[in-house]
């Protein structure tokens, strides 16, 4: 484990840090980027004016519309927990006799 305190250390951690977060904002706006050409694309907009107001090449929009659906990945923090499917059980007989008790709730001597 290197050591956190050295400031070396710590400029990197840093800057790896903010590699990812500009990598994830870069996927998300490459989202909504896709969505805004594909909704356009359905409202009739032509690929060469979606390519030209996107500043891509007009094959590139096929390729930008092509990739897979966002709707098929499922936010992590969003989404609602799926509960497993669960069969009706039967109750499972105790292994040893249950315990005689008494008026009180607690368990009786043995006699």
């Amino acid at each position: 484990m290197p050591d956190l305190d050295d400031e070396r250390i710590k400029r990197i951690m840093v800057a790896a840090a903010d590699l990812e977060n500009a990598e994830f904002e870069r996927d998300r706006l490459a989202l909504v980027c896709r969505e805004a050409v594909e909704r356009a694309l359905e409202a009739g907009v032509s690929r060469e004016d979606a390519a030209a107001a996107a500043g891509i090449a007009e094959r590139d929009v096929e390729r930008l519309v092509g990739a897979p659906q966002a709707d098929v990945v499922v936010p992590l923090l969003t989404a609602a927990p799926v509960l497993p499917a669960v069969a009706v059980m039967a109750p499972v007989p105790p292994a040893v006799a249950p315990m005689p008790v008494d008026e009180g709730g607690m368990a009786a001597a043995e006699a």
